[in-house]
């Protein structure tokens, strides 16, 4: 199958009438899509180790839909390669405007007359350029290099998707000393299944960390019930890297605020009725041969993007989520599965549950474009 090349037209966005370009995702049939470098992207491994290699900015590349984590980071692998670079490099981060702000060309140089009033939202991308003047700046949209002194922005802005409202984070406020009050405290990394592992060595009491983050996570479902608590484990994060301290053997200085990896990163739906499975044609799977339907059923179901694919023999586009996972309980027996490679289910015909609202990643008429570029390609 070939890839669609075909790009629909970036449209350019007026910031309080300063236009910005803004990075937009072109999905593919085959699964990949094609996403913008809005800032000099270095090229990682898949142990979060630098290359060498960089993507300059403004960069068409092909990736694999779903971003991953290394080393507490959020990165997209370019499809078929052992390259992954920062997704904030691409998708960048909503940041909040605390002091009425011009949009700069360089240091010298404004974009544009007009102010970027307090309160409003911008997107940065990448990390801060020093310029000559001695002064940070945050790359803002595009093509033309577009700058927000670093000063005039606050915090990162986070939605809360399971609470439906904006919530602020400031990196510098999710850090913390916290102290070693247990003599059996270890410090714990997770092992390539995410069971939490240690070296064996207990840390004194007194010893302190800085750390950035508290997070019930993978490590967490893999632990046992912890005995202060009577419940699994939330873990600080040592500052900066991939170790982990259990929240009941310290003492921190403030409170930071508790995260649940799930349902921060993740999707999940329920099965409110038997379902039938599709391919990314638009076309219902059976790969038994039997009539085979995903069944009602209890429980929480990972999906991982929400798109629209066109349905050739309904002439129309709908919404789809992509599940995860590859074997679910079917509709035929009563210990029968239904096992897919690449499905997808109607939007309709399941509930969303828990964990991040998904927007569509395409549109109706890029799906329809898609299929056509697809059958055309194929004949």
């Amino acid at each position: 199958m070939k890839l669609n090349k075909k790009l629909t037209a970036i449209s350019a966005v007026a910031l309080m009438g300063i236009a910005l370009f803004t990075s937009k995702t072109v999905q593919a049939v085959d699964g990949s899509i094609i996403k913008t470098t809005m800032h000099n992207s270095a090229v990682y491994d898949k142990n979060g180790k630098n290359t060498g290699k960089t993507y300059s900015s403004y960069q068409k590349i092909t990736v694999d839909p779903d971003t991953v984590e290394i080393n507490g980071s959020q990165y997209y692998k370019l499809t078929g390669k052992n390259q992954y670079i920062k997704a904030t490099n691409i998708d960048g981060v909503k940041r909040t405007v605390e002091h009425n702000a011009y949009v700069y060309a360089t240091s010298t140089r404004r974009a544009n007359s007009r102010l970027v009033k307090k309160g409003t939202t911008i997107v940065t991308y990448g990390g801060s350029y020093k310029f000559k003047n001695g002064k940070r700046y945050y790359r803002v949209g595009g093509p033309a290099k577009q700058y927000v002194k670093v000063a005039n922005l606050g915090n990162v802005v986070k939605k809360d998707e399971n609470k439906n409202i904006n919530s602020v984070t400031d990196p510098t406020q999710e850090e913390t000393i916290v102290t070693v009050t247990s003599p059996d405290t270890e410090i714990w990394t997770p092992d390539k299944y995410n069971n939490p592992t240690s070296n064996g060595k207990t840390v004194p009491v007194g010893t302190k960390f800085t750390v950035d983050r508290l997070e019930y996570n993978k490590m967490s479902e893999k632990s046992p019930l912890n005995e202060k608590t009577g419940s699994n484990p939330y873990y600080y994060r040592i500052k900066g890297t991939n170790k982990w301290l259990d929240e009941s053997d310290v003492t921190a200085n403030k409170k930071l605020k508790k995260h649940n990896y799930s349902l921060e990163n993740f999707t999940y739906i329920n099965f409110i009725k038997d379902t039938d499975v599709y391919d990314a044609k638009g076309n219902i799977l059976d790969p038994n041969g039997n009539g085979q339907r995903i069944t009602k059923q209890l429980g929480d179901i990972k999906v991982n993007k929400l798109l629209y694919i066109w349905l050739p023999k309904e002439n129309k586009a709908e919404l789809f989520y992509h599940l995860v996972g590859k074997s679910f309980y079917a509709t035929k027996g009563e210990w029968s599965a239904i096992t897919v490679k690449d499905g997808y289910v109607k939007a309709d015909d399941v509930k969303y549950s828990m964990g991040i609202k998904l927007a569509p990643s395409n549109t109706p008429e890029e799906a329809k474009a898609a299929y056509e570029t697809s059958n055309s390609s194929n004949n």
